[in-house]
Parts: C-alpha cells; structure tokens; sequence
C-alpha cells in the first residue's frame, strides 16, 4: 500500500512541475508572423502624383504616375522615360517601354512628415522621393 501511494504522489509532483510555455515551433512561427506583419505594414505603396526623386547612382528627375497606371519620367539626362507602373505585393514596379527595358521594382518606406520616402530596388540601387503633388 506504502509503495502505490508513494507512486501516486511521485507522479502528481511530476505532473504538476511540467511547465505552460510555448514549445519552439510555435514561438518561432509567431515571430515570424509578427515580422512579416511589421514588414507589410512599413511598405509604402506608389499612388498617382509627381515625384521628384534622386538615386543613389546621381540620376535625378522627376516621375509623373497617373491613375491609368502608366508614369512618364522626366530624367535630369534631358531623356524621358514612359510605360506601365504597378503594385507588385509590397514592391512599386515601373515597366518601361520598349524593348530590352528593365522592370525596376522598388520596396518604398513610409512617407515622413515632410513627405519624403525612400525606396529601394531588388539590386541594391536607392532613391530618395518626394511627392510634389
């Protein structure tokens, strides 16, 4: 009798020592999920307007996007540069026309309280916008 309940209380002390806390699958997937939340939310989405921009290789210019989801960019070269723009998930893609012209998409932050934001491409080139009007 001694040894059943010895037994018996041996197992009540281990069942009430294990511990409530989150295994490390469901830790890591909640980290996860509240980065991928942060990450959407400081995305900017490009909306129609004019930009003045400067990039991080010195060309300037200014960028006009039009609700038809065309743009037309005015570049400091004297070079102006149309086409297609659109929202790509939380990149802002600009499809030049013609052919051999490269899509660059952009990962934009918020605007701050002046207006200015900045965007950077999937090959590392960033530009400092500002909206105009």
């Amino acid at each position: 009798m001694r040894k059943i309940v010895l037994v018996s209380v041996l197992g009540a002390l281990a069942a009430c020592s294990q511990s409530n806390t989150p295994t490390e699958p469901e830790a890591t997937a909640t980290t996860e999920a509240a980065a991928a939340a942060t990450t959407t939310a400081a995305a900017f989405a490009l909306q129609p307007g004019v930009y003045d921009y400067k990039r991080s290789d010195g060309l300037t210019g200014v960028n006009t996007v039009n609700a038809d989801g065309t743009f037309s960019n005015a570049r400091s070269t004297g070079e102006v540069e149309t086409g297609k723009w659109a929202q790509e998930g939380d990149l802002s893609c600009l499809i030049p026309d013609g052919e051999g012209a490269t899509k660059r998409c952009y990962m934009f932050t918020q605007p701050d309280a002046e207006g200015k934001f900045t965007g950077t491409t999937t090959d590392g080139v960033t530009v400092e916008v500002r909206k105009v009007s």
